[in-house]
């Protein structure tokens, strides 16, 4: 009898078996796992708050901090009485903000968008797949970008890591596009805010997902741009800082 490898977790070994049964296909991807490749990607898909996420190298694995940057999400919505409101998720990648946040929030309106065809693709494949009907559209955040409405929630969880930060060694399979910024690591949340009175209503909430030492240079722009904010930073599960959201009257 085949016996699982100590570093993949029994329920994972279980979903790989019913994908490449027992033979030579799962020996293959059991050693590229072996080797950091993410066993999401080998699965085909992650679950994501109340959501079935496809996965592949096009798109990152969505995180568990992600996972609590919408729960988050979701409960100032709520509380703000913007739950059938407009809501724009920009660089959205497989779509799992985007497609759980219309999952919870039905009558809202809620667009994807990414510079990324591919990623699209699979985004598109994730709203049918949970029968959300999320709109997407191709723009690149780092431009000026236009809608014929407005919206009350902006979204964002954007590439943030600094070209020589260590990171996890299973993120070279994963979409450079989708991780590093360029030379400036906060560039895309500059760019995001300097754009953003073109796309919000007056009353707003701008969510980011942001790098752990980010957080006061984020902060003091989005002053810059909105000096009357409310401003919360707040921690992931290892206590970093993880996530802003600002807060417009």
């Amino acid at each position: 009898m085949r016996t699982r490898p100590s570093f993949i977790q029994e329920v994972d070994y279980k979903l790989l078996i019913e994908k490449y049964g027992t033979g030579k296909k799962l020996d293959r991807i059991i050693k590229k796992i072996e080797n950091d490749y993410p066993i999401q990607y080998a699965i085909g898909y992650v679950e994501f708050l109340n959501c079935k996420i496809l996965v592949n190298k096009w798109v990152l694995v969505p995180r568990f901090e992600t996972e609590l940057f919408v729960h988050k999400l979701l409960e100032y919505i709520k509380k703000e009485e913007l739950s059938k409101d407009n809501i724009l998720d920009l660089c959205t990648g497989s779509g799992c903000i985007a497609v759980s946040l219309k999952k919870e929030l039905p009558d809202s309106l809620v667009i994807g968008v990414d510079k990324s065809i591919k990623a699209l693709k699979m985004a598109s494949k994730n709203a049918r797949l949970n029968k959300t009907n999320v709109k997407f559209a191709r723009k690149n955040v780092l431009k000026s970008i236009h809608f014929p409405h407005k919206f009350s929630v902006l979204v964002s969880n954007p590439p943030y890591v600094k070209l020589n930060e260590e990171v996890s060694s299973n993120t070279r399979y994963e979409p450079k596009i989708a991780l590093y910024p360029g030379e400036d690591d906060v560039i895309f949340y500059k760019k995001i805010l300097d754009n953003s009175k073109t796309l919000l209503y007056k009353k707003n909430i701008i969510a980011f997902e942001i790098g752990s030492t980010q957080a006061t240079r984020i902060c003091s722009y989005a002053k810059k741009i909105y000096p009357n904010s409310k401003i919360e930073v707040q921690k992931d599960y290892n206590g970093y800082d993880r996530f802003i959201f600002i807060f417009n009257e």
